[in-house]
């Protein structure tokens, strides 16, 4: 993977403050669950962190109504 070492994803149910994070700590990893969420929509953004501690800006919003 490179200069990368891992990705952050962002989430919650307020669009304008994610408040939930989950790190990752393997560049490797392509697909992650996150479980328990209660019902409703959930906003969800993912940045890229490099080798260096370097995070990129957030990806744009994405979600999903459980």
């Amino acid at each position: 993977m490179g200069e990368l070492s891992g990705y952050v994803i962002s989430y919650g149910q307020n669009p304008e403050e994610l408040s939930e994070a989950v790190r990752i700590d393997d560049a490797s990893v392509m697909d992650y669950t996150i479980s328990n969420l209660d019902n409703g929509t959930w906003y969800f953004t993912i940045q890229v962190e490099d080798v260096d501690g370097l995070v990129s800006t957030p990806s744009e919003q994405v979600s999903k109504t459980i």
